[in-house]
């Protein structure tokens, strides 16, 4: 039995035959399909089932939803979405854990008219909410916490192997992991150039430094061995350079209703967050601050910092329209209690929301363990 094929053992065993529509032949393969096939990964692997058979009970045959979470259930099967469909599938089966609560399931995957939302500035006819809570009227998107720095360098390293002939060849970046990721995505063309003319293969160079961006340097092994890097971290220079994400996803945020972003961390597709000395804990709020507080009184157009956006709205007034960010901490990959969550939970609510979210709300996400910091005393 080849992987895909055990991964279609494991879907239809919690939804059904036929569930799974992917092709088992196709020899896609990912970390998570990767890890379900091997016997060092049985805690993940346990956890994995047991996250799908809590999904598969909540949305049963009859609930209009369990389409749109089989979607996401075959995405994990892809090359390219399986980080954003696991990300989901943690959401939903967390954000639905406590279903005394709630009088129904989260809806999954609904469409509302664009001028319901920002995307009506940038454009769009509609857009596409991961989750809604009906009850609290709350809508949601979900975002795996990507390390696009790491994402641009390794491509970089993929491309020179490949230009200079070098695959068998171990490169690892080493650059100070709060760094603003756009100077690698602005600068990826001079750094390719750099490592590829930096590289003596007939000497078997063992350091690259780069001089367009001084902070970054690549290693190199030949051979068998261990590669050591050296990375220094700052949560407070990590959320400076990152709280601009946010206003990426503004076509997300509700005119109408509170709207949050659901943030999923996980080794294998996140950026490196410590959880060494409250790091993380450090890095969220901060990087929540920034964006609620930093331009609350921001009047320049929200053009300045998006591109696309046609309205008239204020970077002040594209801030307000966000209610909340809550960050999951998945943990799956190191537990040994297969049946439980496995999941960390820290939210942050903007305190100049046009929209905040109900008192009732709140209560709901501290059932759900959720430490809730609204910046009451910090909103400045």
């Amino acid at each position: 039995m080849n992987p895909l094929e055990n991964y279609k053992d494991i879907v239809e065993k919690y939804f059904g035959a036929g569930a799974a529509t992917f092709a088992t032949t196709s020899g896609t393969t990912n970390e998570i399909i990767g890890a379900l096939n091997h016997t060092q990964f049985a805690p993940f692997r346990s956890s994995f089932g047991k996250r799908l058979e809590r999904l598969a009970a909540r949305y049963a045959a009859s609930d209009s939803n369990r389409t749109s979470l089989i979607v996401r259930v075959n995405d994990i099967a892809t090359q390219n979405n399986w980080d954003g469909a696991y990300a989901e599938l943690v959401a939903f089966d967390f954000l639905n854990s406590n279903q005394d609560y709630l009088d129904g399931p989260i809806s999954l995957s609904k469409d509302v008219p664009a001028s319901e939302t920002l995307a009506s500035s940038i454009g769009m006819a509609n857009v596409n909410l991961d989750g809604f809570y009906e009850g609290f009227g709350v809508g949601f998107d979900v975002k795996a916490l990507g390390d696009k720095s790491r994402d641009i360098l390794d491509g970089i390293i993929k491309e020179a192997k490949t230009n200079l002939g070098i695959a068998p060849v171990v490169i690892s970046p080493e650059y100070p992991l709060d760094l603003d990721y756009t100077v690698f995505q602005k600068n990826r063309k001079m750094i390719l150039t750099e490592l590829e003319t930096g590289i003596n293969v007939s000497a078997k160079t063992t350091f690259v430094k780069s001089q367009t961006v001084p902070e970054l340097a690549f290693r190199l092994m030949w051979g068998g061995g261990v590669l050591s890097t050296i990375s220094t971290y700052d949560p407070y220079a990590h959320a400076q350079n990152h709280h601009e994400l946010f206003f990426t996803y503004a076509k997300k945020f509700s005119r109408n209703s509170p709207s949050l972003i659901v943030s999923v961390v996980f080794p294998w597709f996140s950026e490196q967050v410590t959880s060494q000395f409250g790091a993380n804990e450090i890095f969220y709020r901060s990087l929540c601050r920034r964006f609620f507080c930093q331009y609350a009184n921001d009047s320049r157009p929200a053009s300045s910092k998006l591109k696309k956006f046609q309205g008239s709205e204020t970077l002040a007034e594209v801030t307000k329209k966000l209610s909340g960010v809550l960050f999951l901490e998945d943990k799956s990959l190191t537990s040994s209690a297969a049946a439980a969550q496995n999941v960390e939970a820290f939210a942050y609510l903007n305190p100049n929301a046009t929209h905040k979210t109900s008192g009732h709300f709140r209560t709901y996400l501290s059932t759900l363990g959720f430490a809730v910091d609204d910046f009451a005393n910090d909103n400045y």
